[in-house]
């Protein structure tokens, strides 16, 4: 047909020619008519609003009048002949079900997923370190979260590390300023050096905790957290160990002095720590901690935290940490009756109180925090353990370095380590003389009666040289003494101890002799005499 239609020509029966053009289309001019309601009687009028003319020039051919449009016979206004609307950015085209496909409906893009053109078919997936916007038309940077140091909380405890390093080194300045005194040298001074070293190294390792995490910070911030702990545990350790068994021993011997050496305290340290070294080195070498970014948490924010690799590892040195703190505790509490100059075995005692209360809350508050806040719930807790164990140990002996310099004497050391020792005796006279008591009952004896003791020491001292009046008035200014009265549930005790001090200058000219008598009376009114020597050094 096409064919023939390239060559066919003919005159309708209006005379019109009408032709066909080498592609098969009509030649001719066309008239546009728009259907118009008529406000007379409502009948359709057809009025011309444009034309189309074949034979004029490209651009001039189609010619029409909008402003004689009418539609739906009234309305100058174009209306909508679609059966959807054109969907926007942000949103894609749903299908209805039981319509056409050219019938949809515009569903907004969700979270993370944007479009940015009209009548998308499908929204696209923004990338893993991107979101989208509000409008779901572009994808923005997610926000980055971790515990900075510019941050409000992060300088908080910045702030009180500081604070702890600086009072750890005020008070490490003051003992060894003032290293040569009793109160000083009787708290073993230098297991008390390296307690303070480690205090300073436990505030240190919480500053490793701040800032954005790096492969070597978390590498770094565990190990160096539970090493100081154990470094300092062990101090503890070492030096309630050390004072319990010197005041429980009944004859110090030459063996009791080399288990007591300096050298073995360092060395039961050094194998303490060693222990958590071994964890760490361990932990480092078969699941080392890394820096991680957690896109889980919440889809708008990438927290940047540690990894630690190995939980396990984690609880191993934890654990071995609270396991020497509970050993501490223990020997902190049997010896806990001992002098207070020689051991503050009271206040090491409630420092692991709250070093057990730290640690037990730290678990289910690490447990159940995510994000940033595992850092500082860990830091918060290095740090109230190393202010607990910092304050209970050595706070009361600065007050009284700084504040009480009269109880920071050797008459006071000597006064409370003599009133023990007789303390000790006079248990151990009373348990006598009740054994005695008992075996008389049992046999037949005369009834018992409460015991009484009585000790009394005085340090008798002859001077072939006596001393000018102005001497003799400040040797009894030095001359201390101090009276105590012991009570158990089947007697009583009353205890005198006198010291004297001499002078240096008339140090090389006396001979100084301390004898203690030990007075017991029991219930057959008969005399135990127990002399024993104790020494003051």
């Amino acid at each position: 047909v096409l064919k023939h239609l390239r060559h066919l020509n003919f005159t309708n029966n209006m005379g019109e020619q009408v032709d066909f053009d080498e592609f098969g289309d009509l030649v001719g001019n066309y008239s546009i008519i728009n259907w118009h309601l008529s406000p007379e009687d409502g009948s359709v009028v057809f009025e011309e609003v444009g034309h189309y003319n074949v034979y004029a020039k490209k651009g001039e051919r189609l010619f029409i009048n909008e402003n004689k449009i009418l539609w739906s016979g009234f309305s100058k206004e174009v209306p909508f002949s679609n059966c959807s609307r054109d969907c926007l950015p942000g949103t894609r085209k749903g299908i209805i079900e039981g319509e056409p496909t050219c019938c949809f409906e515009c569903v907004d893009c969700p979270d993370g997923e944007y479009s940015d053109e009209t009548d998308a078919s499908a929204c696209d997936k923004c990338p893993e370190d991107y979101w989208s916007n509000e409008n779901h038309t572009s994808c923005i940077p997610k926000q980055i979260e971790f515990l900075a140091w510019t941050e409000p909380f992060g300088i908080a405890l910045t702030l009180f590390a500081v604070l702890g390093i600086f009072l750890t080194s005020f008070v490490l300045g003051v003992f060894t300023k003032f290293r040569n005194t009793p109160i000083v040298k009787a708290t073993n001074r230098e297991l008390s050096y390296l307690l303070l070293f480690s205090l300073l190294c436990c505030f240190s390792s919480s500053l490793f905790f701040i800032g954005e995490p790096q492969n070597w910070t978390c590498r770094l911030r565990q190990p160096a957290f539970g090493i100081s702990f154990v470094l300092c545990i062990s101090c503890i350790l070492v030096k309630t160990n050390r004072v319990l068994l010197v005041f429980e021993a009944k004859i110090p011997t030459s063996l009791h002095r080399k288990w007591w050496g300096l050298n073995l305290q360092f060395l039961l340290v050094f194998l303490c720590t060693f222990v958590q070294i071994v964890i760490c080195v361990i932990w480092l070498y078969t699941a080392p901690p890394s820096s991680y970014r957690n896109h889980e948490l919440e889809d708008e924010i990438i927290f940047i935290t540690c990894h630690e690799g190995s939980l396990m590892a984690l609880g191993f040195l934890i654990g071995y940490t609270c396991l020497l703190a509970a050993i501490c505790f223990f020997f902190a509490f049997k010896s806990r009756k001992l002098p207070e100059n020689f051991n503050e075995a009271k206040f090491i005692t409630f420092s692991m109180l709250i070093f057990f209360i730290v640690w037990i809350s730290f678990i289910p508050a690490y447990a159940s925090t995510y994000g940033k806040f595992v850092s500082a719930v860990e830091v918060i807790a290095i740090l109230a353990a190393s202010f607990g164990l910092l304050a209970c140990i050595f706070f009361n002996k600065v007050y009284i370095i700084l504040f009480k310099p009269s109880r920071n004497t050797i008459e006071e050391v000597r006064c409370s380590t003599a009133a023990h020792a007789f303390k000790v005796a006079a248990r151990a006279t009373l348990r006598r003389s009740n054994v005695s008591r008992k075996r008389s009952n049992s046999l037949g004896g005369s009834t018992g009666s409460t015991p009484s003791s009585s000790i009394s020491s005085k340090s008798n001292h002859e001077d072939p040289f006596p001393l000018p009046a102005s001497a003799e008035r400040q040797r009894q200014q030095q001359q201390r003494g101090c009276k105590q009265k012991v009570s158990f549930g089947s007697g009583a005790v009353t205890l005198s101890l006198s010291f004297e001090e001499p002078q240096k200058n008339a140090m090389a000219n006396r001979n100084a002799k301390h004898k203690n008598s030990l007075e017991a009376q029991n219930s057959d009114d008969s005399l135990m005499r127990h002399r024993a020597l104790l020494p003051l050094q």
